[in-house]
């Protein structure tokens, strides 16, 4: 397993890709902090057929997955209606 790192790292390291990472270290609200990469892809099917597998063996690991991108791109607008 690789060593733990902190979220912002991964996300540096890492740059529009999907992540899966075990939780190694949360804030007091439980938001993650840091963790060990298990996966990373810019596909995200691959990285959630790695964490399918991961948590076959290791069902008690906690895992975070995110994208390390911008989730608006550039260029696309957004409108929000409530209803």
């Amino acid at each position: 397993m690789a060593k733990a790192m902190k979220i912002a790292a991964i996300r540096e390291t890492f740059p529009d890709e999907w992540v899966a990472a075990e939780i190694k270290r949360v804030d007091k609200a439980d938001v993650p902090l840091a963790g060990s990469v298990i996966r990373h892809s810019p596909e995200k099917n691959q990285v959630y057929q790695t964490v399918r597998a991961y948590l076959a063996q290791h069902p008690a690991a906690r895992v975070f997955i995110f994208f390390t991108g911008d989730p608006i791109p550039e260029g696309v607008e957004v409108a929000l209606a409530l209803c």
